[in-house]
């Protein structure tokens, strides 16, 4: 190659600055739209060039200092560099573009909700111990831990990052990972340190409901956005009918307020602790219409009958085949799907569509705000 300058055209999912040079497609993080910098390769990959920053040689207008003194080097944030409408932009373009080009449906957002701040708003938070029992997060594509900066992680509230300055060097497991969550009390626990186990479950709220949660359960984590996203969801369904399905129901976190507008609801869950804590919080906020069942979903769902409404939030990887075929054989009226991942989002919508269904509504909500 010549001298290795590119101008960088968009973003793409992952956080990925799109560029071209000499017939290669450049893959190059921590960009913006319309910057030109000198790069080097990382890695080659299917054709590829995952590259790294050596210069910005000339900035982009979308351009901006990012308040995380250890932006760039830290792996938890991808996008900081960027003014928050600018990522918000290209956040929708990530959902977009996914959905036309996979699933080729062209089409916009019904509307796109912002996060009411940028940061302080994860209530959980999983962190690293270097071998200098220094807590951080890692490197991109790296298992090097960057330790947390003097003020802590901005992503998180002050009272965590307090807490988590304030935990003694000696109780910090060298090597290890330690799990941080904030309540709906305000109270900070911690799990795996080396002297103070953490509680066998904390309260959480969203909305007016309350939530028993484990360790290891999943909860939303934008404590600003979750009550509106459980909103959102609630308000989705054009009509009440029978009979809910909730699909890696998890907690209970959808499957509870979605109870109000069905007579009956039933959430599925492989996660022990997660259905005990659903079962718990149904209890807790005086909800009887709603049963958990224990197991797979692709075991039980075939056992489904004469479901109304689904609704699915599953894991990154997305709806499984044999799970979609069932979800396809219900034939329930309506369908409501959750996710964080837009390619996997755009191929379990192809797969909908295709089998008959319309994409009626589309909305974006930023619970993850300064990462892909």
């Amino acid at each position: 190659m010549n001298e290795r300058i590119a101008t960088v055209k968009k973003i793409v999912y992952g956080g990925w600055g799109l560029a071209f040079h000499e017939d290669h497609t450049l893959f190059i993080p921590y960009t913006a739209p319309g910057d030109t910098v000198r790069f080097s390769v990382v890695r080659k990959k299917k054709g590829s060039l995952f590259c790294r920053i050596e210069e910005i040689v000339e900035p982009s207008p979308m351009r901006r200092n990012a308040e995380c003194p250890v932006f760039g080097s830290c792996g938890g944030c991808h996008l900081l560099h960027l003014d928050y409408d600018a990522e918000l932009e290209v956040k929708k373009e990530f959902v977009t573009e996914n959905l036309r080009r996979i699933a080729g449906i062209i089409t916009e957002p019904d509307g796109i909700i912002p996060s009411p701040n940028r940061f302080g708003y994860r209530n959980h938070a999983a962190f690293k111990i270097d071998r200098d029992g220094r807590a951080g997060f890692t490197m991109r594509e790296s298992s090097i831990i960057v330790p947390f900066p003097a003020d802590g992680c901005l992503l998180l509230p002050g009272v965590m990052r307090e807490s988590i300055a304030a935990i003694p060097a000696g109780e910090l497991p060298t090597g290890g990972e330690v799990l941080s969550r904030l309540d709906r009390f305000g109270a900070v626990h911690f799990w795996g340190l080396e002297e103070h186990p953490g509680p066998p479950e904390s309260l959480m709220e969203a909305g007016s409901y309350l939530f028993p949660v484990t360790q290891n359960s999943f909860f939303q984590v934008n404590r600003f956005l979750n009550a509106r996203l459980m909103e959102l969801v609630v308000s989705l369904p054009g009509k009440a009918g029978r009979k809910l399905l909730d699909l890696y129901c998890g907690v209970g976190f959808f499957t509870l307020p979605l109870s109000k507008i069905v007579r009956e609801a039933v959430g599925i869950e492989r996660e022990p602790a997660a259905v005990r804590g659903a079962s718990a919080a149904a209890r807790l906020n005086k909800i009887i219409n709603v049963k958990f069942r224990k197991g797979s979903v692709e075991q039980l769902l075939p056992r489904m009958r004469d479901v109304d409404l689904v609704v699915a939030d599953p894991p990154r990887k997305g709806i499984p085949e044999e799970v979609m075929n069932g979800i396809i054989r219900l034939r329930a009226a309506e369908l409501v799907l959750v996710s964080c991942e837009p390619p996997t989002f755009a191929r379990d919508a192809s797969r909908l569509v295709k089998a008959g269904y319309m994409l009626s509504r589309l909305y974006i909500i930023d619970l993850f705000p300064g990462t892909y």
